[in-house]
């Protein structure tokens, strides 16, 4: 600290020339002149994006506002070497300082790294119906830094951070349903009833086809098979209900009863 505040009263002792003098103001232009074209191609730029592109918006602001930032520090930086600075001086300390800096704003960084290849990518876009962290939820909107999520169960608005973005699963039409059987009940009964229960998934509202794709699994007390829907992804949870009881409907009309656990305690007294 002591060995800056040496340089800086040096450089108030140098008699500084009016060739000096130009030379700053030479630099001034330039970067002036830079940081206004920088700003007049940003904003058309801006103006030709559609107003639904939000990707290419949120890009364009990102990357001229670190040009912007480049040009200042750059103007700074030759200002300084022109009065006479030894701009070496300051690596040490500078690197420190940066340092601390990188540690201080790394989450931000990072948030902006990933808001920038989540724009890029087109990985999803507003309207998109995705999961998180379990729940099925819609993008309302996303930044450089944050991805914001309206919930389909509660219609709460969630905002996650964009370093957490690997966390968000986009969801497709495809809805997987896993059902258990007990084990008496034959496979001809059992596929009978489930086509049966298929059928009348295919007259609900909403839902695009059904398939029974088979067993699925041979569980400790049931026989697991699978049926398979598609719906629009938005209307995923209401959906999911009506074919619950769909299914539990068709269950009940042939007296099939879904297995659970049971505990049995026997009584040696």
């Amino acid at each position: 600290m002591d060995s800056i505040l040496n340089i800086l009263g040096d450089v108030t002792k140098k008699n500084i020339t009016p060739q000096t003098l130009v030379k700053m103001g030479i630099i001034l232009l330039i970067a002036l002149a830079a940081y206004i074209t920088v700003v007049i191609i940003s904003r058309r730029l801006r103006k030709k994006v559609h107003i639904d592109d939000i990707r290419r918006k949120h890009v364009y602001i990102t990357v001229f506002r670190v040009i912007k930032v480049f040009i200042v520090i750059a103007a700074l930086f030759a200002i300084l070497q022109s009065v006479g600075i030894n701009l070496s001086v300051f690596s040490i300390g500078f690197g420190l300082i940066a340092l601390i800096i990188v540690f201080a704003v790394k989450d931000s960084f990072q948030d902006i790294f990933m808001g920038l290849i989540l724009l890029t990518d087109k990985y999803f876009a507003v309207g998109d119906a995705v999961e998180f962290e379990g729940k099925d939820g819609m993008v309302v909107s996303f930044t450089v830094r944050t991805t914001k999520l309206e919930m389909l169960d509660d219609r709460s608005i969630v905002s996650i951070s964009n370093r957490n973005i690997t966390k968000i699963k986009k969801l497709t039409h495809l809805v997987d349903i896993d059902l258990p059987m007990p084990y008496e009940l034959k496979q001809k009964d059992a596929f009978d009833a489930l086509n049966e229960i298929c059928e009348r998934i295919r007259q609900l509202d909403g839902v695009e086809k059904c398939e029974l794709k088979g067993t699925q699994e041979f569980a400790a007390s049931a026989i697991i098979y699978k049926i398979r829907f598609f719906c629009e992804p938005n209307d995923r949870p209401d959906i999911r209900r009506s074919v619950l009881m769909t299914i539990q409907d068709g269950l009940d009309a042939r007296d099939i009863h879904i297995p659970y656990q049971q505990v049995v305690i026997h009584n040696s007294l």
